[in-house]
């Protein structure tokens, strides 16, 4: 059955992912270690909670003011969290090349990067017809409930759905539930790949 839609993760994939630059920044603007934020935000479970959409932006800006001294306002925290994300050019134009071929974002991620890509990373927003993110579909991937809301979004059966991660968890998770999966090692494997998948 020709595909219907192609789903990206974010890091790893259309982006190269640099939490470090993250911790680094957001350590600099509260004025403690990167090591800090680290424990802070990630050992301590909050990352993977904001992911999973038990909080909202306020909440993430709330908990970085109270728990690491932070001082900015939202707006300056949204650019901060972006660091973490380099778009890949090549992948950016490869995704742009699908169309008239829908195409949408499946990452496991919070509310405070989903209201910043829009506006801090408009070359990755604005290529995608959706952006599906774990916070609002209400779990992260390989959960078999995250891709079938996702399909369910996109109007797709399984059958119809092209899925590309770096993670080969997530990969396994949804072939098993009947979609195409491809590992992402590269753009131009990716290419290929897609030139060979949709050329059938």
């Amino acid at each position: 059955m020709p595909s219907k839609v192609i789903f990206f993760d974010l890091g790893g994939v259309v982006c190269r992912f640099r939490p470090e630059r993250r911790l680094a920044a957001l350590g600099e603007a509260c004025g403690v270690s990167a090591e800090q934020v680290e424990s802070v935000l990630y050992a301590s479970g909050l990352i993977d909670r904001w992911d999973r959409g038990l909080g909202s932006s306020a909440e993430i800006h709330r908990t970085v003011r109270e728990g690491l001294g932070y001082r900015g306002d939202l707006a300056t925290l949204q650019e901060i969290w972006c660091r973490a994300f380099e778009p890949d050019p090549q992948v950016l134009e490869l995704v742009e090349s699908l169309r008239p071929l829908r195409t949408a974002l499946l990452t496991d991620n919070d509310p405070l990067l989903l209201d910043a890509l829009p506006n801090m990373l408009p070359q990755v927003a604005s290529r995608f017809d959706a952006l599906l993110f774990s916070c609002r579909l209400g779990g992260t991937k390989p959960d078999p409930g995250v891709f079938n809301r996702a399909l369910d979004l996109m109007g797709s059966a399984p059958s119809e759905a092209v899925f590309i991660d770096d993670k080969a968890a997530n990969v396994a998770g949804a072939q098993e539930l009947g979609i195409t999966a491809i590992r992402f090692s590269g753009a131009a494997e990716l290419g290929a790949a897609l030139d060979r998948l949709l050329a059938t």
